[in-house]
């Protein structure tokens, strides 16, 4: 014999769907360099320039030159 079928409590199927459509927790902070909000320590933008930076000074100390 078939186990009879039980319908759901409203309050728990509310509850289930507001579960669902919640985002999980995202991390926020601010960039340590601009202090910009954002979802990283260092926003694309700095990260960009400070790479550059040392780029140049890698070129300015492999030609002897420093000044």
């Amino acid at each position: 014999m078939a186990a009879p079928i039980k319908k759901p409590n409203k309050d728990k199927v509310k509850k289930e769907q507001t579960n669902q459509e919640e985002r999980p927790f995202e991390e926020r902070h601010n960039c340590l360099i601009c202090g910009k909000p954002g979802p990283e320590t260092i926003c694309e933008h700095c990260k960009i320039v400070v790479q550059a930076e040392a780029l140049a000074e890698k070129r300015k100390i492999e030609k002897g030159g420093r000044g």
